[in-house]
């Protein structure tokens, strides 16, 4: 068959793709469900993520329009309660604006260094990898105490091997004032991008992804179909049902080392480009507890070595429909890598993050666990080492000629929050120029209703 665009994957960039395009076009997703990894679990009652997701934006045409177009009604705005656990102590997230309640000698240690980091700041003095930066940004006490070691067990690799540029608009980022003044009292309310958030009030995450499939024409969305090969030449695909698609354009979100792999014949250096990108990996234990309130946190990070969870998300507080009557849920992260595999697999691993959350007091020994599953997530993020950015040119600028677009979080290999996903679809579909005769009929898109959200 052919089509004006084949667009691989319906994630949220896939999806926004689709719906953003005006010409004719396919969507080719290998799961059972859109909505990529802003999908959601449903086991026995309760409703559960792969790994913690809310929703925020700055972005007005994502807030004022998309929100609400997709969501309408079902949502649940918030306040966010993130918090760090260390030194057997809860200190408010971000950590470097919140060390009120740990020892004492640590509390020196923080503001003497973040005042010593702020004397010895030089405008001309670049950072050369993420180690560098958050010494010269925070302070030797604040690395010590949460920044090394908590970047260290997500991230999995030496922090000298890391860029910094990603933390931009990602990482609150106070300044020496608010850094005493949260050493000296309890910071009253939360600070950065994400302090107001939203969370679908029905249905979980993956309510934000339905939405799209009212806008988009489901039968051009193609489920448990894989692309298993691509020749840009011929502007063809092959799927894994056998059928053979003609394209004019190609949006591909899939990984970008996945993609890559499709297609035969690939120039070596754009093969090595390929094998220069490393993603973390993250296997998420989700727990079902006969018991309410089990925290009145939304996430909590750990960033000693003990848990050997790096962050838990409290999914029961992100809606109150999340979870039956008289229960809580949550989910806890684990990082892992080739430099940092899994300690434990399947019943040991959920075994061990129980015990954790029991040791480091999130659950009662005489919690009953109702519900206790794995969801394992091989692309969880991408990792920002100093090779990336150059090996990712190298990939895109041998496939734009070809009329391949490759978008989102791991079509672009870059940290892309969901809204940023979005936004990335929209501007694929537009780098995509419809044909002035699409090639088939394309049906009228629903009105739009505005003015539904919070």
């Amino acid at each position: 068959m052919w089509t004006d665009t084949l667009i691989i994957g319906a994630g949220p960039t896939g999806l926004s793709a689709a719906y953003h395009y005006r010409g004719d076009y396919v969507v080719v997703e290998r799961e059972s469900r859109a909505g990529g990894l802003c999908r959601s679990i449903y086991d026995r009652g309760f409703v559960f993520d792969h790994a913690g997701h809310i929703f925020f934006t700055s972005d007005p045409y994502i807030n004022d329009v998309l929100t609400p177009m997709l969501l309408g009604e079902n949502i649940h705005w918030q306040y966010r309660e993130a918090w760090v656990y260390s030194k057997e102590a809860y200190t408010r997230y971000p950590f470097q604006a919140g060390t009120y309640g740990l020892p004492p000698g640590v509390v020196k240690e923080c503001i003497l260094g973040a005042m010593e980091a702020q004397r010895s700041y030089r405008a001309d003095r670049r950072p050369q990898n993420f180690a560098e930066f958050m010494e010269a940004q925070w302070g030797a006490g604040i690395c010590k105490h949460f920044m090394a070691p908590y970047n260290r067990k997500i991230w999995t690799v030496p922090l000298q091997e890391m860029s910094w540029e990603w933390l931009s608009g990602r990482v609150p980022q106070p300044n020496l004032e608010e850094i005493i003044d949260g050493a000296l009292q309890p910071q009253p309310k939360p600070m950065g991008p994400n302090a107001r958030f939203a969370y679908p009030l029905r249905g979980g995450f993956e309510a934000l992804m339905r939405g799209w499939l009212r806008f988009v024409d489901s039968g051009r969305v193609w489920l448990n179909t894989r692309v298993t090969a691509v020749d840009p030449a011929a502007h063809l695909a092959v799927l894994s049902d056998g059928r053979t698609v003609h394209y004019e354009r190609l949006i591909s979100t899939a990984p970008l080392p996945e993609f890559l792999q499709l297609i035969a014949k690939v120039p070596a250096e754009v093969q090595e480009a390929g094998r220069q990108l490393r993603t973390v990996s993250v296997r998420c234990v989700n727990l079902g507890l006969a018991r309410a309130d089990v925290s009145e946190r939304h996430w909590i990070y750990y960033p000693e070595e003990r848990p050997l969870f790096h962050r838990v998300f409290v999914q029961s507080n992100a809606s109150p429909h999340v979870a039956p009557a008289g229960c809580s849920s949550l989910t806890a992260e684990i990082s892992y890598s080739p430099t940092k595999p899994l300690p434990f697999e399947g019943e040991a691993l959920i075994e061990r993050a129980i015990d954790d959350a029991r040791a480091v007091g999130l659950l009662r020994a005489s919690d009953s666990v109702l519900v206790a599953n794995e969801a394992d997530i091989p692309y969880g993020y991408v990792l920002p080492d100093l090779r990336k950015d150059a090996a990712v040119a190298r990939i895109q600028e041998w496939l734009r000629p070809w009329g391949i677009i490759s978008a989102g979080r791991f079509g672009e290999w870059k940290y892309l929050n969901t809204d940023q996903c979005f936004l990335a679809g929209r501007k694929a579909a537009e780098q995509t120029p419809a044909p002035v005769t699409a090639r088939t009929f394309v049906p009228p898109r629903p009105a739009i209703r505005l003015g539904m959200g919070s």
